[in-house]
Parts: C-alpha cells; sequence; structure tokens
C-alpha cells in the first residue's frame, strides 16, 4: 500500500515532533508499506523520509522544480517526480496514494489534505484520510469540523470518515479497514 504523508517543512518548536516523526517511519517499516510525499529533506519531511529510507521502506518524493532548490530536494530518494506547479505535485501524490495522512504543519500541509479530503466528500475517489494528533495539534481542527457539522455545512459522514489520531499505529489499523462514505451527492 502506498501511503501519502503531508507534513511541515519546519520542526515545530517542540521536541515530541520529531520523535513522533521517527515513530511514522518505524510503522510504515513494519507494516511494510510504501512512503509518497513532498520529496524534500526540509523539516518533518526530511526526519520521516530519512529514517524511512534507513529502515528499508520504498519512499517516493514529488517536488515541483521551485521548491527543489529551496527545500533542497532528498537527494537520497531513488524515486523523486520533479513537476511544474503545486496542483501538479498534489494530482500525482493523490495518484500514486491509497491513503493520505496529515502529520503536523502549515498551510501547505492543510491545503493538501483537504483537498483529498474535499475529493472524497464529492465521490473523486474512496481513499482514507487521517490527522495524526500529535501533542494535540488537531484538537481545534477536530472542534471546528464538528461546528461546521452543528451549522450544516458538513455531513456527519463526511466529519467521521476522517481519521483522528494521536496513535500511529490505531491509523495504520483504520486505514487497512477503512470503510469509505456515500459520497455528498449520494443519498444518506
Amino acid at each position: 500500500m502506498n501511503i501519502a504523508i503531508y507534513c511541515g517543512s519546519k520542526f515545530g518548536d517542540k521536541q515530541i515532533y520529531k520523535i513522533k516523526a521517527l515513530e511514522v517511519a518505524k510503522t510504515f517499516a513494519k507494516y511494510k508499506f510504501n512512503m509518497v510525499y513532498g520529496g524534500s529533506i526540509a523539516g518533518i519531511m526530511g526526519i520521516v523520509s530519512n529514517e524511512a529510507l534507513k529502515l528499508g521502506v520504498e519512499v517516493t518524493g514529488v517536488i515541483t522544480y521551485d521548491l527543489e532548490d529551496k527545500e533542497i530536494a532528498n537527494k537520497n530518494l531513488k524515486t523523486l517526480y520533479k513537476v511544474e506547479t503545486m496542483r501538479e505535485r498534489k494530482a500525482m501524490m493523490e495518484k500514486l496514494s491509497d491513503a493520505f495522512i496529515a502529520l503536523p504543519g502549515g498551510y501547505g500541509t492543510f491545503e493538501e489534505i483537504f483537498e483529498i479530503m474535499s475529493n472524497t466528500q464529492i465521490g473523486m475517489h474512496k481513499k482514507p484520510c487521517a490527522f495524526y494528533n500529535v501533542n494535540g495539534y488537531y484538537n481545534s481542527l477536530m472542534q471546528f469540523l464538528k461546528n461546521c457539522v452543528e451549522e450544516g455545512f458538513l455531513t456527519k459522514r463526511h466529519y467521521d470518515m476522517i481519521i483522528f489520531s494521536d496513535d500511529i499505529e490505531e491509523i495504520f489499523q483504520r486505514i487497512i479497514n477503512y470503510t469509505p462514505p456515500k459520497s455528498k451527492w449520494e443519498d444518506n
């Protein structure tokens, strides 16, 4: 199984984010899953990808030509796709992947995972999406999305499809056992 990870090109201010990124790499190795990610050695992206490579995980990177120099492309990768735009990068990562996990990150991480969740909601694919809630990082997001349901802008089934956990092992198990929801346009 190919799983895309979205994560920060920064390290974050707490050591726990680095520690948990290493744990993610170990879990990929344990399950013998392949990793797809943004192709950089910067921040958490570099930590998780290089640790995964050390553990024998097949890691595929996808990076734009522009970001190749700015983020410093990971030269340790056997497979590194280079594309022109961020839209092409996201589309290729989506195409290459069977599931998606957002680790802590910033705007790019949010934008990437939200596009994937939106595509699930409208039925473009039926792939699982997860948030690795390290140190409660996504607690406020969970509450915000619950509010979206309460206010009638998101169906409960499309909230429930999202895997939120602070346990990477639980995330992998839920990905393996995932049942996709009906799309937004199908009957309730």
